[in-house]
Parts: C-alpha cells; structure tokens; sequence
C-alpha cells in the first residue's frame, strides 16, 4: 500500500505556511507563481521575507515546493487537472489566494491559525483530482487517524500514537479497515517494541521490514510520519507526548463531534470549492457550538478558573468561536504552566519514544 502523508514534506513546519501567503498577498506574483522565472521570483520573495535561506543556491525548485504545498492544503487555487472536465473559472483563478487562505491571513491568535488548518485538513480527501494514485476508498485521513487515537483510548485509556506507530501502521491504513483491526496492528507492534533491548534498532529494523513490503525507501516513513505529526498539531486538536502524540483532552466534544461527519465529497467540484473554502466544522452549527463552549466553561469550572461570560454574545457561531479561543488559550497557557512546574514529567512509558 502507498503511505499518505498530511501537508507537505518539504515544507513541515505549517505555521511558516501563513507567513508565505501574508508575504504572497502584499506581492504582485499572487497568480503568477508557474514557469522557471516566476517560481524564481517566489523564492526570493520568501527569502526576502525571511521565510527561507536563499545561500548561494540559485534553485527555483522551493518556490515550485511551496506553490504546491499551498495548493494542496487549498491557500492557493490549484490547477485543475482537465481530465476532471471542471472548467478553472468554476473554482477560482490559479494560484491565488482562497477565501480559507485569507482567512488564515486575518487569523490574530494561535486558535484562529489552527482552525484554519483544521479546515484545510478536515477538507482533504484521498483519492482526489488532485492525489489519484491510491488503490482505497475515498477517505479523511484526518478523521481517520482521529478516530484510531479514540480507539487506542477507549482500549488502553491512552490516546497516545507514537512516532513508529504512525509511520508503519496508521499512515499505511485507511478507512477501508476496521478500527479495531488497526489498533490491534498498533498494540501488538507496541508490545514488540516494549520488550525490545534496543529500540532504536527494533524502529530502524521494522521500516526496513516495510519498505521491502511496501516498495518504498525506509527513510520515506519516517518523513512522512514527521510531517502527519507537524501538521495533525497545527489543527489544535493533538498535543507532543513524548515523540508521538495524543488528544487534547479540551477537544474531547469537538473532536467526536468532528469524525461523526463519515460524508465523502459528491464530485469533484465540491471537493475542490471545499477545499478552498475550508471544511465546515461542527462549530459552524451554534447548537454544537454551544455545546462545544459548554463543554469548555465547564473544565475551566473543574480546574479552578474563573471566567465569566456574562454580557458576551453568544447570537451567533463567529461570537461563540471567539468566546471559545479565549477560553482555549486560557487552558493551553495553564497547560504550559503546570507542565513548567511539574519539572520531572511521568510518562507511559508506550507513549516515549526511545533514542
């Protein structure tokens, strides 16, 4: 099976990803990205910036990088590819920016940034126009891999997904299989790495296994399991633990309510102005957000933190998200703090990553 990655892997760190559009919006190139002399332009438009290092290196290869990391997470529109029969001018002009890219532009605080790439990722559907080249049904890798992390919790009561696991089961996986099955894959591959003497070798050894399986170079899990884990925590809904990951136990609501939406996309047209819209959310609905802030107010209540929402509007789901990002860099602030303060961190010992 072909491995799927979220993102790009050349540009893994998501949040640099804004400050390309913010420096792209400001610039005469916005549409004018393809061909040898405008990739060119783009790069020295991000060097410029201070977004890359531009060296001695005269490649245009970054800005084409980049272009095609921005259209695939629908910043940019993208081209569409003629054999969809879609005409451009049905989704938008080339290279450009999207609504969901201007969104993430205007976004002033880390909550509104990681709702932006919530969209982006909660949009992104695979096989697609755009990603042809996988032999499963069309499925939300986001989802899916969310779904897997509340599984392992329900069966363990540990959400946690390591580095290794990610990169040799979940992102070779998909939602043609049954979630039991994948964790089963998951705990079985954490009991023979548990009782490993020597877990670097145990990890160098198992993605060797799967590259003679696959087809793949080894080092190839190990970059794509980097960039799924870079970009699952730049949606806010997973945290570090230890060298993999686990759920934010604040977005427990939200994220069940989030993967209770199975639907594929109709066509490819409304993938395409999804993706470049940005995914609805539960939070669109104020019912579910109502439900989500509830949710919130009241962890807040259990840990002793006072906020009052008295006189806040709450009309409509924009007054209600903002009330939410509030609340949410409220706990992740305290998270922080008491993570400081505890200085000598206990962690299961499945969830570290052994050097």
């Amino acid at each position: 099976m072909r491995p799927w990655h979220l993102g790009n892997t050349t540009v893994r760190s998501p949040f640099r990803l804004r400050a390309g559009l913010v420096a792209l919006s400001t610039s005469s190139l916005q549409g004018y990205l393809r061909g040898e002399e405008q990739e060119r332009a783009f790069r020295r438009l991000l060097g410029e910036h201070g977004i890359v290092e531009l060296g001695d290196d005269d490649t245009y290869s970054v800005g084409r990088k980049w272009r095609s990391a921005l259209n695939k997470l629908g910043f940019l529109y993208p081209e569409v590819p003629p054999a969809s029969g879609i005409p451009q001018g049905e989704i938008g002009p080339i290279d450009t920016i999207t609504p969901n890219g201007w969104r993430l532009i205007r976004a002033d605080t880390v909550p509104a940034m990681q709702e932006c790439f919530l969209r982006a990722l909660a949009a992104h559907y695979i096989p697609s126009a755009l990603e042809q080249k996988f032999d499963f049904s069309v499925f939300s890798p986001l989802r899916h891999t969310l779904a897997v992390m509340l599984e392992l919790e329900k069966q363990t009561g540990e959400s946690c997904l390591n580095f290794v696991e990610m990169a040799i089961v979940v992102q070779l996986t998909s939602s043609d299989e049954q979630l039991a099955d994948i964790v089963a894959k998951v705990l079985e591959l954490r009991a023979r790495r548990l009782a490993s003497p020597n877990k670097r070798k145990f990890d160098r050894q198992e993605r060797d296994a799967a590259a003679k399986i696959h087809g793949y170079k080894a080092s190839t899990f190990n970059d794509y399991a980097d960039t799924n884990l870079r970009y699952l925590k730049a949606t806010g809904l997973v945290q570090s633990k230890g060298r993999g990951l686990s759920l934010v136990p604040e977005k427990h609501v939200f994220i069940k309510k989030l993967i209770q939406d199975a639907g594929i996309p109709d066509s490819d047209r409304s993938y395409f102005i999804t993706l470049c819209n940005g995914a609805a959310l539960p939070t669109d609905n104020k019912d579910s957000a109502l439900a989500v802030l509830d949710d919130l107010l009241q962890q807040l209540d259990k840990r002793g933190i006072p906020f009052d929402i008295a006189g806040m509007p709450t009309n409509t789901p924009a007054d209600i998200a903002s009330i939410r990002y509030q609340i949410e860099e409220i706990l992740s602030e305290r998270n922080e703090e008491e993570y400081a303060a505890r200085q000598v961190v206990v962690t299961l010992p499945h969830c570290v990553y052994h050097l």
